[in-house]
């Protein structure tokens, strides 16, 4: 017996997972890497998508052949190299070696009959069939080309260059310039005559510049970044023939004023035009239908908010008779119908729940005889796929399976492509419930990962309902005191209470993971400004980030007291972005509360953020300088008197390294011991596997140092 139980001790040994951050952050990681941008050919049904199979960073092209229920690989770029455009880092020895894992590709376009697949690999254009991965280089050039777009027929394609537009054919090799001088997003007319596109006029032109200095010789980036009270550009849309000539210019929704609007939406009949525009203080949405050759037309759906205004979604009915859009007009995001000539709008949704829109999701479609959306009905930790008929009746389910279901029907609607998340599962996909992907590796298994126990309490604001999940440690008992880390989300609007693993960014739930591993309670929470929860819910930061946000997470606080099983006089608080922001802000205005923080990448003066983020929120800062003042950080930073870890990428492009720096002067002047680390190549998010290492590293340690015994 005791020569069977030594043998069974060997074999869970053997098999015992390795919880050490080199382990969980040393590519490939054993989540893998989950698929994405699945997109279906416009007339056969074949799904195009990027995933990397081997659990890598770098994406590639992936084919799924619904009917024959075949997958091919259609790319494997991540080693190759180009002479023609080398990358910085493969020319300068001490940049490559801290070269970053490269992301892969991101810009593709699917033919409608699914035969071929344009992409950009480092700045010029390929093809490859859907059948035989063999690539075919369409473009090699100095300046890069982006967004391609292949015609309806397949036989052209439309792209920029240089910040102008171009169509070849691809039979001839005729190449076309529709326009002169910068233009944006752009987009064929279903019959192929006409393109509609997009042209912004800077407003007042602001270059800021990152520096990098891991290389021989120290480098500058210049790049385009406003700040709040910056004039805004100003959208024009045009539209223009396919084979070039005088283009038309379309009505604008706010004459004179420098408004925002989104890419026209072509009617399938290619005579109508949608577009929605909101105004430049966010306030108010115009929705047109404008005629495709004049220009002109009519405002079909007005939304107006006091606080800022939601602009989801558009689109046309097949027959072009109707418009489908989305609004929280009734408090939640909805789907409403309205004539194309417009007319009373009539609400197809309705309940305390909404149409999902984040950017995991996928919009809604109208195919004939049909409307699919997904949306939190089944509960905000939760996305599920539903089919209503146009008339807003016959509503059924199309998926049932707990945790996340998002994706999309093929045009014909025969197939339905599902990426599905649940709470020990990663995103993979599915395609009628045939599964395409196994993203996970064969280690992730054996991990024991943390127990996810789904909370409410009441905010300290306003007594609201705050949602939560609380990552429990292994062998947990309420009769024991546990420290608690409380993890903030980013972005503000996203949400991270859901049933998903790996919930709202991977690598930072697998830190979590790794802290309630190591004996903490984690408390994850959809604080205020979260996505899911409603219009009032969205915009309950409105002139003051950091203080009805703040009541929902010391909320969290008084819930543990009254819960048990937590030690108070042991809790951390960490996050990044938007939940460095809240980090700084719990740590200065609440003093005690957080015996440790580790705020990594925040905004910690929001005159330094841009325009378009912090304006929605907090308006300018020449109208309302006092709600600047106390939704920024280092207004109150002079209150510290807990420990406080300072974490930023020196190469920032979202939130500029210049916050890490202010904060930091300031704090030496106050004379508040702090401690800080900054990582000279990285971005907002990082990415390099010995960054990763690095600063979870540091945090944990910086964790444990302050919260264990």
């Amino acid at each position: 017996m005791r020569r069977i139980l030594l043998c069974l001790t060997a074999t869970v040994a053997l098999h015992a997972a390795d919880w050490s951050l080199e382990k969980l952050y040393t590519r490939p990681f054993v989540w893998g890497t989950s698929p994405d941008r699945l997109t279906w050919a416009e007339d056969k049904p074949v799904l195009v998508f990027l995933w990397n199979e081997d659990g890598r960073r770098h994406l590639d092209l992936y084919a799924w052949h619904a009917p024959a229920k075949r997958r091919l690989r259609l790319t494997n770029l991540e080693f190759a190299r180009d002479e023609f455009n080398p990358l910085p880092d493969e020319n300068d020895e001490r940049l490559k070696a801290n070269r970053m894992p490269p992301a892969g590709l991101s810009d593709f376009a699917v033919s409608a009959d699914g035969t071929r697949v344009a992409y950009v690999w480092r700045g010029d254009l390929y093809l490859v069939p859907t059948d035989n991965p063999k690539p075919e280089r369409l473009t090699q050039t100095r300046a890069a080309e982006t967004a391609p777009a292949f015609s309806p027929d397949g036989e052209r394609l439309l792209f920029h260059r240089a910040g102008e537009l171009f169509v070849q054919n691809l039979r001839t090799g005729f190449l076309a310039q529709l326009t002169e001088g910068p233009t944006g997003a752009a987009v064929w007319s279903p019959d192929g005559a006409r393109i509609a596109y997009v042209k912004s006029t800077p407003g007042a032109t602001r270059t800021q510049v990152l520096m990098n200095y891991s290389g021989q010789f120290a480098r500058s980036q210049p790049f385009p970044r406003g700040v709040a009270g910056d004039e805004g550009a100003a959208s024009t849309r045009y539209v223009v023939a396919s084979t070039g000539g005088k283009p038309v210019q379309l009505e604008d929704a706010f004459p004179g004023a420098r408004a925002r609007a989104g890419l026209p939406v072509w009617s399938p009949d290619s005579r109508s035009l949608l577009v929605s525009t909101v105004s430049a203080d966010h306030h108010t949405r115009r929705v047109q239908v404008l005629d495709a050759k004049t220009g002109k037309g009519k405002t079909v759906f007005t939304d107006h908010d006091d606080r800022w205004v939601s602009a989801e979604f558009e689109a046309w009915s097949p027959d072009s008779q109707s418009v489908l859009l989305a609004s929280d007009r009734d408090g939640f995001i909805h789907l409403w119908k309205i004539p194309a000539a417009g007319g009373d709008p009539v609400q197809l949704t309705k309940g305390p729940w909404e149409l999902d829109t984040e950017n995991f999701s996928y919009p809604p479609q109208w195919l004939d005889g049909q409307i699919v959306y997904c949306s939190t009905e089944a509960g905000t930790s939760q996305r599920q796929l539903y089919r209503i008929a146009p008339d807003g009746t016959g509503k059924r389910p199309l998926t049932t399976r707990p945790g996340l279901n998002v994706g999309a029907l093929s045009k014909d609607g025969r197939f339905l492509a599902v990426r599905h998340a649940n709470l020990s599962a990663p995103w993979d996909l599915f395609v009628n419930d045939e599964r395409v992907t196994i993203s996970p590796r064969t280690e992730f298994s054996t991990y024991d990962w943390p127990r996810t126990e789904f909370v409410q309490f009441p905010s300290r604001a306003d007594r609201a309902t705050v949602q939560a999940k609380l990552l429990l440690p292994p062998g947990y008992s309420p009769a024991k005191q546990y420290p608690c880390v409380f993890f903030i989300h980013g972005a503000g609007i996203a949400s991270s209470v859901l049933q998903q693993w790996g919930s709202y960014q991977e690598l930072r739930y697998v830190f979590n993971a790794y802290l309630a591993n190591s004996g903490y309670i984690v408390m994850d929470l959809d604080y205020r400004g979260s996505s899911g929860y409603g219009r009032n819910w969205r915009t309950g930061v409105h002139l003051h980030m950091g203080g009805p946000d703040l009541q929902d997470v010391l909320g969290a606080v008084d819930y543990l007291r009254a819960r048990g099983g937590v030690d108070l006089n042991r809790l951390g608080i960490w996050g990044v972005s938007y939940g460095g922001f809240m980090t700084n802000m719990a740590l200065f205005l609440s003093p005690g509360t957080f015996k440790a923080g580790s705020s990594w990448a925040a905004v910690n003066d929001w005159e330094n953020y841009n325009p378009g983020y912090t304006e929605q929120r907090l308006s300018t800062p020449a109208a309302h300088p006092e709600a600047y003042r106390r939704s920024s950080p280092i207004t109150f930073s002079g209150n510290l008197r807990d420990h406080l870890q300072i974490v930023h990428g020196m190469v920032d492009s979202n939130v500029l390294f210049q916050d890490a720096v202010q904060l930091t002067e300031k704090l030496i002047r106050e004379r508040k011991p702090f401690e800080e680390i900054f990582y000279p190549q990285e971005d907002h998010g990082f990415v390099r596997d010995e960054t990763l290492i690095d600063a979870f590293g540091r945090t944990a340690r910086f964790l444990d140092r302050h919260l264990k015994p």
